[in-house]
């Protein structure tokens, strides 16, 4: 019976991992459209994403609060559904203001569901004895791609955004419900710091030191998806349907790696397996660089995807595991980088392209592996 408790204390997390994947996929499949709808340009399209972020930060910096006080099974069963709300406001606003107000409640939605889930997922493999996180990502990789497909059949069948994203609440509570509610959220890890959360979750120097981490997955991953398919497009002068081949091949091997990673670390520890795909990042991001074929490139971006797989949950984990203070600061204070580092990047990567080209903008990342390398000896658990 004990056994059968802790197995589904570890489902219904994984779950709720896939539900969240399932909301971002649904809405990066359909943004073309709600630019075509309002009648934005590309940037003024990139004006209004800016919202995304941004509530993402204000919301990383307040949420611990919230978790600290209400615990994570009520903070997810609440915030779930207002996170699906998100995208259903975006499809009926009819100017960029509007578009970027929705995205910043989007961005709110989408961290509170993102720190709460994390924080009883480490909370879940403490109590049980078994890692978790680098599966739990694995689902949510599962859950993006399943709605990143079905936003592309609703496209296809001349289902309107706003009817899709309906749906998706519709559903998205009803499951939520099912499954978080009955949930029995884990007893918090133990700390060292004040019982209460402060104000705000600030980075700590355990925090920055893992974001030494974390930092060279994080602008690999976003220049990944970002940019795979235009380098490949104009490197190779490729079609359409060929340079998308770029996503697909990066998320696949991304979603391999999370669902391998759990077994391997448990075997080799979190440091020997984070150095080692950081050199498997570095040797996928060297293919891309020199990469004279579309073949070529198509395997360093797998590569990549596979190297970066388990940076997100690992940095996560090690966060909450500082035992400084509650893990919920820890791991909001990492989102709160994380989304700093996703203000910064995307836009000095697509300067030096502008001026450079593509190729050399991702050359400008190689030294960010070795690095990684460094900064795995942060990921070891504290004494």
């Amino acid at each position: 019976m004990r056994v059968l408790f802790k197995e589904r204390r570890r489902l219904t997390i994984v779950l709720v991992f896939a539900l969240h994947g399932v909301t971002v996929g649904s809405f990066f499949s359909r943004i073309a459209e709600l630019q075509a709808k309002i009648g934005l340009s590309e940037a003024e399209l990139g004006v209004s994403l800016i919202g995304l972020p941004a509530g993402v930060f204000i919301g990383s910096l307040f949420i611990s609060r919230i978790i600290e006080k209400r615990g994570t099974r009520t903070t997810l069963l609440f915030g779930l559904p207002f996170f699906a709300t998100g995208p259903l406001l975006a499809s009926i606003a009819g100017d960029m203001a509007t578009l970027f107000a929705c995205l910043f409640l989007l961005g709110l939605g989408l961290t509170t569901c993102n720190i709460s889930m994390n924080v009883e997922a480490d909370r879940v493999e403490a109590a049980t004895a078994a890692r978790l996180i680098n599966r739990c990502h694995g689902m949510w990789g599962v859950g993006f791609l399943t709605a990143s497909l079905a936003g592309t059949a609703a496209v296809a069948a001349g289902l309107s955004p706003t009817d899709h994203f309906l749906i998706v609440l519709v559903v998205l509570t009803i499951v939520a419900i099912a499954i978080v509610g009955p949930m029995q959220p884990s007893q918090p890890r133990t700390h060292r710091g004040p019982a209460r959360a402060s104000r705000f979750a600030l980075p700590t120097v355990g925090v920055l030191l893992i974001i030494g981490f974390a930092g060279s997955g994080i602008l690999l991953e976003s220049s990944s998806r970002n940019w795979s398919v235009i380098y490949l497009r104009d490197a190779f002068s490729a079609a359409d349907w060929v340079a998308t081949l770029t996503l697909p091949s990066f998320v696949v091997a991304q979603v391999t790696g999370r669902f391998s990673a759990d077994s391997l670390i448990d075997r080799f520890g979190p440091v020997q397996v984070a150095r080692v795909l950081s050199v498997i990042s570095l040797v996928g991001l060297s293919l891309v660089v020199v990469a004279g074929s579309i073949v070529v490139t198509l395997a360093g971006f797998a590569l990549i995807g596979f190297g970066i797989s388990t940076v997100h949950p690992q940095a996560l984990s090690a966060a909450a595991r500082l035992g400084d203070r509650p893990s919920s600061q820890n791991v909001a204070a990492l989102s709160t980088l994380q989304t700093a580092i996703g203000f910064i990047g995307p836009p000095l990567f697509g300067l030096v392209a502008s001026r450079y080209g593509i190729r050399i903008s991702f050359a400008m990342i190689l030294p960010l592996p070795v690095l990684a390398v460094f900064f795995a000896r942060y990921l070891a658990s504290p004494e």
